[in-house]
């Protein structure tokens, strides 16, 4: 299986060198980007900040679809299958620099003028598409702790460990907590808490916390992740 961490950065690094054709907005952590009664007309590239895509679930805990941050843009769907969002919300995680461009500028001067801009926006919207399809495959078909599991996996590789050595203790900078993964991952937080107790009862991940994820027996983890042991 293809990998695919939700966090995307520097997908669309080349909009960066366009900013005087956007409109420049200072954005603070926790601000509504796009809600369920917004309508866009435009996408908004990301200069400073992280913003999360969210899943409306109704009732339950929130769910993070994924997360945009420096150099990618956001917004592409509401501005080109336009209509009433009724399915998510992009909620900043910190605080932002966005630029805002029109879709009669992406359209027009961005389109004749800087045709490599839509090559990127192309690509986030690809990985975006190989993220949903990992998603919906790992919803329906593992339990929660070899999602758990999986997660703890994609973050590995996405912090760059090649999935081709055969390394048995990792250690990276996590950038994630545990509540974080439960947001992505749709459960509660002590679902999360109760699997990363016992991968750590069995020796597999010796810590995980926001500044560091220690797995003691790599191996045995991505085996479990495939449903192994």
């Amino acid at each position: 299986m293809q990998f695919q961490f939700p966090i995307f950065e520097d997908l669309c690094s080349s909009w960066g060198q366009i900013t005087h054709l956007g409109t420049r907005k200072r954005i603070t952590k926790g601000t509504v980007v796009l809600d369920m009664e917004t309508t866009i007309d435009g996408v908004y590239y990301v200069q400073e900040g992280t913003i999360e895509t969210m899943l409306d679930t109704h009732t339950g805990p929130e769910k993070v679809l994924y997360r945009v941050g420096k150099g990618c843009v956001f917004g592409e769907v509401c501005c080109f299958a336009q209509g009433v969002n009724q399915e998510v919300f992009v909620k900043a995680r910190t605080d932002c620099v966005l630029y805002f461009f029109k879709r009669e500028t992406i359209e027009g001067t961005i389109a004749t003028e800087h045709p490599q801009l839509l090559i990127e926006l192309i690509r986030i919207l690809g990985h975006i598409v190989r993220m949903y399809g990992v998603l919906l495959q790992d919803s329906l078909s593992l339990d929660f702790f070899q999602r758990v599991c999986r997660f703890l996996v994609y973050l590995a590789r996405f912090k760059g460990v090649d999935p081709e050595e055969k390394q048995v203790h990792v250690v990276v900078e996590s950038g994630v907590t545990q509540g974080d993964m439960a947001r992505f991952l749709g459960v509660h937080r002590v679902t999360v808490t109760k699997a990363v107790k016992k991968l750590k009862d069995q020796g597999i991940i010796r810590r995980f916390t926001k500044r560091e994820l220690d797995i003691a027996d790599y191996p045995r983890l991505c085996r479990l992740s495939e449903g192994g042991w």
